[in-house]
């Protein structure tokens, strides 16, 4: 018999670490509000900018410090882990709306103390009133906009409700440069501007707010320093009071100061992070390419001795659980297309260098192994990998990981998000350096500013509108434009004109609600964030004015894709091809959700589906999404181009209750289907016949990215056998052009159990869209569309391309 193999030394600390993070519930944090508010009642009559700047300094400044046990790297956004940080300048008003319901509603439940709710009451509520973003959309949303959106056909108070984030910071330049060499380039560039000449008194005053953003990061990191020096002059351990010791000369350094040791550059990277996070509450501020900026600090640290690859591991696990220590705070409605807590923090390996170089290191295997090791639901973790490039070890890893069934990695496909950010604009040797985003989205580290999930379209409110002339089944309202009596449809094309006439109306409507929330977020100026952009320093513009190198206009994210395509396929077959029922008889049995027609209910699941490689329906899918893709970028913003994507997050399931009966054979309020997955149960022919179906989607026209979701069965990775048909099925997925995929390997029985038993399954972690969240934190509709997932239960080898 095999021996077993021992835990590492430092998992003892780690398990320490994890456990204080699962043990711990979710709680609104008003700390950061209250010294906002405070600060800006300080400075009034200066720019917003500047006195945005001030109001993050002084939270740098006055914020709880705290180091926990055994941390080796320290710091925290809020003045606790597991706690939602309120943005009082962009949405305080969400808190107000839900003060009485916060810590029981069903989706992402915040516990909120009496004495902060006295505090938001009596502090920050009587001077931010009137003078939130969210305040300004609300009173100024198009009627249009207003109508889809209260009635589920689109969702696009994201941006609105959670600022900017989505977004890959310039880490490298924090890390290298240091914040002060930064500053002193911010001096150098200030002293060029005339305020005689016009607008420079504006730049001048920008870069005053950049260089106070700076000194408040620097601030805080010395605070930090101070605490790690004042405990270990307490500290009776001898082994904790030099690991103190040392925490405390790594703060008085970074992020001041460029990193020179790997611990160093880690900890200067969170510093970062945790400031931009308390800046602006959003999702997705996204580490990116780790293995490449971080690695020569690896590399010399090794090769001069004063590092061992054991505390090179332990020290990138402490970060992953640093990761997993905040919580998203959002609005009860957004928290229905999000749930689960995400912070979409993204992590990248692999892929190719900017020389178009395999990128594989030995940091890449080693952020795989602190997945692996610390299993918890942050950071989000993707890897890029390109066929022709990436060695076959690096794609062995990656199974390894998928074989634990903990949702992570995503996987993508190098070449496709290479072209997805050339379809942005950027020239092919930045391009390159790609990295994933939020979910699946594209960036680029430090020099793309998009918002790459701004609003969503429901695309079963789409086929509901067609066959009902503009009215919405749910409300009974004429809510969409009039495309003609179904009844009158002569033949397919008369029916899919109609349909691409909805889905015009929607984008169009879309983009007005866009351009809307882009205007209010013209004011929501990021300075810290801006700061390691090397183009907003330069243009003295901030991010949010569209100073990055790279600007492109907000992402349109589509859900219900399966569900569109086997609508229209069951209406061309059953309708037009074979005449088997008219649409006189469909509509009327989606009237009564087929209660009084089971026959054509039959008809309607039987008909061809997407996912089973039928080659008439998936040249179809083909088209319907090359038109949306037109349509979309047929619309320019103050920044660019609008860019369309497919990942729904967990929105399919709130857009399922708003949307009755479909020709599909789905019933009414049900859950739409996931990304670019077959509907739950209508993929009969395996893996192979999905991936043929899902290959023929425009994938990389959809430059925020596709998302493909797959359950297998665990014990498919119980024989080398197994694993290699994984390994052959994500290579036959690049053979393809299909962008990403990402899996659920977990036994059927234990997500029902879990659902019965909660209190037993507090750390299983489930794939639920582009991110990983805890299952029994899940509401129970998320929790039942995962459930509900086909379950791939072979793979067949090889998996044929033909």
């Amino acid at each position: 018999m095999g021996q077993i193999k021992s835990e590492p030394a430092y998992m003892t600390r780690i398990n320490f670490l994890k456990e204080r993070v699962l043990n711990t519930r979710p709680e609104m944090d008003l700390e950061n509000a209250r010294i906002l508010t405070e600060s800006f009642l300080e400075t009034g009559g200066l720019p917003w900018h500047v006195r945005k700047a001030k109001a993050v300094k002084k939270q740098c400044e006055e914020k709880t410090v705290k180091i926990w046990d055994k941390e080796l790297i320290v710091g925290c956004s809020g003045s606790k882990i597991r706690a939602g940080i309120l943005c009082a300048d962009t949405c305080w008003s969400v808190l107000d709306d839900e003060l009485d319901t916060i810590s029981t509603r069903r989706y992402d439940p915040f516990y909120l103390r009496n004495e902060d709710r006295q505090l938001f009451l009596d502090v920050i509520k009587p001077f931010w009133k009137g003078r939130s973003n969210y305040e300004e959309w609300l009173a100024q949303i198009p009627g249009d906009v207003k109508a889809l959106r209260d009635n589920g056909v689109i969702y696009i108070d994201r941006k609105a409700v959670r600022g900017w984030g989505e977004t890959t910071a310039g880490y490298s330049d924090i890390i290298n440069k240091g914040i002060k060499k930064i500053c002193e380039e911010i001096r150098e560039r200030k002293l060029k501007l005339d305020m005689t000449v016009p607008g420079d008194y504006v730049k001048m005053t920008y870069l005053d707010a950049l260089l106070i953003a700076g000194e408040g990061i620097i601030a805080l990191a010395e605070r930090y320093s101070a605490e790690a020096a004042g405990l270990a002059a307490v500290e009776k351990d001898l082994e904790r009071k030099r690991e103190l010791l040392e925490i405390s000369r790594i703060c008085a350094k970074v992020p001041a100061y460029p990193a020179e040791t790997f611990h160093e550059a880690i900890q200067s990277f969170y510093f970062y992070q945790i400031c931009i996070f308390m800046e602006q509450n959003a999702a997705s501020y996204n580490p990116g390419r780790m293995d490449q900026y971080l690695y020569p600090f690896y590399k010399a640290d090794i090769e001069a001795g004063r590092l061992t690859k054991e505390r090179a591991q332990e020290l990138l696990d402490c970060l992953w659980v640093k990761f997993a220590e905040p919580c998203l705070f959002q609005d009860k409605i957004t928290a229905e297309f999000a749930a689960g807590y995400p912070m979409f923090q993204n992590v990248t390996v692999g892929g190719v260098d900017t020389a178009g170089r395999n990128a594989v290191n030995e940091l890449s295997y080693m952020i795989l192994q602190a997945t692996m090791d610390v299993r918890l639901y942050q950071p989000s973790l993707s890897v890029r990998y390109s066929l022709a490039k990436n060695p076959n070890s690096f794609l062995r890893k990656i199974v390894e990981l998928i074989k634990l069934g903990t949702g992570f990695p995503a996987f993508h496909n190098d070449d496709i998000g290479i072209r997805m950010l050339m379809n942005k604009g950027v020239p092919l040797r930045e391009a390159f350096d790609w990295n994933p985003s939020g979910c699946v989205e594209t960036n680029l580290e430090g020099r793309l500013r998009a918002y790459t999930a701004l609003a969503d379209i429901n695309l079963g409110a789409m086929v509901e509108f067609t066959l009902l002339n503009g009215r919405c089944r749910k409300s009974g309202l004429d809510i969409s434009i009039q495309t003609g009596v179904p009844e009158e449809f002569k033949d397919f094309e008369a029916f899919c004109n109609a349909l691409k006439r909805q889905l015009a109306y929607a984008v169009r409507t879309v983009v007005k609600g866009s351009h809307l929330i882009d205007e209010i977020g013209f004011n929501r100026t990021v300075p810290a964030l801006s700061l390691s952009f090397k183009e907003c320093v330069q243009s003295a513009m901030d991010y949010a004015w569209g100073g990055a190198k790279y600007n492109t206009g907000n992402g349109i994210i589509l859900i219900g894709i399966a569900d569109l395509i086997n609508s229209m396929a069951a209406i061309k077959h059953l309708i037009y091809d074979t005449k088997q029922i008219s649409m006189s008889q469909l509509l009327s049995a989606l009237d009564s959700n087929f209660e009084n027609s089971p026959e054509i209910l039959r008809l309607c699941k039987d008909a061809p589906k997407y996912g089973n490689d039928v080659e008439w329906v998936d040249n179809m899918a083909a088209e319907i999404f090359t038109y949306i893709a037109d349509e979309i970028e047929s619309y320019k913003s103050r920044f660019g181009t609008m860019t369309p994507g497919i990942l729904p997050v967990s929105g399919n399931t709130p857009f399922g209750l708003e949307v009755g009966a479909l020709p599909s054979g789905r019933l009414a309020w049900k859950p739409l289907a996931d990304g670019v997955s077959p509907n739950g149960g209508t993929d009969f022919e395996g893996p192979s016949a999905v991936l043929k179906s899902v290959a023929k989607l425009p994938h990389d026209r959809f430059v925020q990215g596709t998302l493909l979701n797959m359950k297998i069965e665990p014990t498919l990775f119980s024989t080398e056998a197994g694993i290699q048909n994984v390994m052959a099925l994500l290579k036959t997925l690049c053979s393809l052009n299909i962008f990403h995929v990402q899996f659920n390997v977990i036994d059927q029985h234990k997500l029902i159990d879990a659902q019965k038993h909660p209190e037993e399954y507090k750390g299983l972690l489930v794939r639920v869209a582009g991110y990983t969240a805890y299952f029994t934190e899940l509401g129970k509709d998320v929790q039942d569309e995962i459930i509900g997932r086909t379950i791939q239960s072979s793979l067949s080898s090889p998996l044929s391309c033909g």
